[in-house]
């Protein structure tokens, strides 16, 4: 015989393994509805004078088969006219009480959802924006964006119509067995008989429906993206002719989108249709039950009439409840899809905002993207005071853009490496730290939106001579003439009507307009003309002022002027100086130089440069 001590074990170990699924569910469904749940909180007041009105248009709602019944035998029995002109008159004010019931219920209910909806939409958007960079290279655009309409459309059926349904069924459906328990036994379990098959099939299909929505929703993301990324890049898909190949792509994914959705469908009309099927199996063993009942004299037919009034006022029930089963796994998926996006820590927003000059110190930077097991940068070391310029130079993959992007903190150096002012970055805040350079990069974005409004962008708005100024400063004024309606052009989605100089010289004009200590120029010139280049520089030259310059550049021209030059190659510094002593040192620099001023020589038809 088994010692006693050890079934305990078994049954206290049994019991906790079903602990711990309850409340891993419960985690779950938190993690899923926690965020939407406290917005709702915060609408409690129109929300609970919503759930308010949702046991009182139950209420009036099965009165009214009561008072049919009642009346209904009464003028079996030789009632009066009298009664049924007052059974009329209560009928229609009971009418009226339903129907205001319900509008109230529905509207207040439905319009905290909708606020819930624009509240999450907002804090998501606010939270994305607080993201760090690096989260950012490996996000997917498309997949983000459907988290935001999408998923957050979902979440939002569960606060509105899940809670005012939902209510309905808990009332009509407890009240309408016990009511009718209260006439005949014997009926209503036979209506109760059908009920158990529609809660047996749910057990049934319920996890298989949750599957295949976050297998739905999944495939729905990957169609935005690519979708996304093709209308995107649609001038590179015909210039390689490669329309029909990612035709077919999307045509792969739109099918898996397809059959995921069809196997969702097929799950939920079949739990949608059991319901109705239900509804008519519990409405045909009442009739039949109470059709008997009514012979043998055991109930009246006022009676079965309340029966099948109850029945018809639970069918809706019954069918909003197998629609909201139906929905709901989707929307607990779409839940934990968006818990993942807040899941993702925001960048530091805490560290001093010291007044910032524009002083770089770097000591022995060395620095590997995540991921990376290589280091893109190795022992880097420069000093530059306010008001100085930095030229940085070397072939592509060197590590110039790096060392800007940390200057930023768009990536954390280690600590200890680079000083501001004499504050490590990381003892910044990153926005203080930010709003002491401004950027302009290689491959600028312009949005959709007017010349004048990209300029403006960093600083608006922004006195009429100044844009002017910086217009001019970047030669961006040349070209004025030839867009259509000057700076007040609308240039596209990524500034797409504009040639490949003309966004960098919409990206510098940004840049020298937001007024700021430092300049950092990541390789700004590369599109543009000798004639241009050199205009632009004296431009720059008179912008300038005091502040502090970071130029990286192929363009030895460029950075010629610089109070110290450094050469990268593979993430170090292998030369290092001004023009001239780094010429004199005869290295890759000289080499490089001369071989551009004689390039330059041939191209313009004049000696090369001293």
């Amino acid at each position: 015989m088994r010692p006693p001590h050890r079934r305990v074990g078994i049954c206290n170990t049994a019991h906790a393994a079903r602990c711990w699924v309850v409340l891993s569910w419960n985690r779950s469904l938190r993690r899923a509805f926690g965020r939407p749940l406290a917005l709702l909180v915060r609408h409690w007041r129109i929300v609970c004078v919503g759930s308010a009105f949702v046991p009182v248009h139950a209420a009036v709602s099965l009165w009214m088969p009561r008072l049919l019944g009642d009346t209904l035998d009464h003028l079996s029995a030789g009632g009066s006219k009298q009664l049924l002109a007052d059974t009329c008159w209560l009928l229609l004010v009971l009418a009226v009480i339903e129907s205001a019931s319900r509008y109230v219920s529905r509207k207040t209910l439905i319009d905290a959802s909708r606020h819930v909806e624009q509240e999450l939409k907002n804090e998501l958007i606010v939270h994305l924006q607080r993201l760090p960079i690096a989260w950012f290279d490996r996000a997917r655009t498309g997949d983000v964006t459907s988290r935001l309409t999408q998923d957050v459309e979902l979440v939002r059926f569960v606060m509105g119509p899940l809670l005012l349904h939902g209510g309905s069924t808990l009332c009509l459906l407890p009240a309408g067995m016990w009511l009718m328990l209260g006439m005949d036994v014997p009926v209503t379990l036979a209506s109760l008989g059908g009920f158990g098959v529609l809660f047996v099939a749910m057990r049934v299909l319920m996890p298989r429906l949750h599957a295949w929505s976050k297998k739905s929703q999944e495939a729905i993301a990957e169609v935005s993206q690519r979708a996304q990324e093709d209308f995107a890049g649609i001038r590179v898909v015909h210039q390689f002719d490669a329309v029909a190949r990612e035709r077919a792509a999307m045509a792969t994914k739109n099918r898996r989108y397809l059959l995921a959705n069809l196997r969702l469908v097929r799950l939920r009309s079949l739990l949608n249709a059991m319901t109705h099927s239900t509804s008519g199996l519990v409405m045909l063993g009442v009739l039949a039950v109470g059709g008997y009942q009514v012979i043998d004299g055991k109930i009246t037919v006022g009676q079965l009439f309340q029966f099948s009034g109850y029945l018809g006022l639970m069918t809706f029930p019954l069918e909003i409840l197998g629609w909201t089963l139906a929905t709901l796994p989707r929307a607990y998926a779409a839940g934990i899809r968006i818990a993942e996006l807040f899941e993702v820590h925001p960048e530091a927003a805490t560290g001093a905002t010291p007044p910032l000059l524009g002083s770089l110190q770097v000591t022995n930077l060395t620095f590997t993207y995540p991921g990376a097991t290589t280091p893109t940068l190795s022992n880097v070391s420069f000093t530059l005071a306010p008001g100085q310029k930095l030229g940085l130079v070397g072939s592509v993959g060197s590590g110039k853009s790096t060392l800007l992007a940390l200057l930023l903190r768009y990536y954390d150096p280690p600590r200890g490496s680079i000083f501001v002012d004499g504050h490590d970055v990381l003892d910044l805040h990153p926005s203080g730290l930010r709003q002491l350079f401004a950027l302009a990069p290689q491959e600028p974005f312009l949005f959709s939106d007017t010349v004048a409004a990209n300029v403006t962008f960093a600083r608006e708005p922004s006195p009429t001579a100044e844009l002017d100024q910086a217009v001019t400063a970047a030669a961006l004024d040349q070209d004025l003439p030839q867009l259509r309606d000057g700076l007040a052009t609308i240039v596209g989605e990524r500034g797409v009507t504009l040639s490949g100089g003309q966004k960098q010289r919409v990206s510098l004009a940004r840049a020298l307009l937001s007024d700021r200590r430092g300049l950092l120029l990541d390789d700004t010139l590369s599109a543009v003309d000798a004639l241009t280049e050199r205009r632009i520089l004296q431009g720059i030259k008179q912008q300038r002022g005091t502040r502090t310059l970071l130029v990286a550049s192929h363009r030895l021209s460029v950075i010629a002027d610089s109070d110290c030059i450094l050469v990268l190659a593979g993430g170090s510094v292998i030369e290092q100086g001004d023009h001239r002593s780094l010429l004199a040192l005869g290295g890759i620099y000289a080499t490089a130089w001369q071989r551009q001023s004689e390039s330059r020589a041939l191209e313009s038809d004049r000696e090369p440069l001293p």
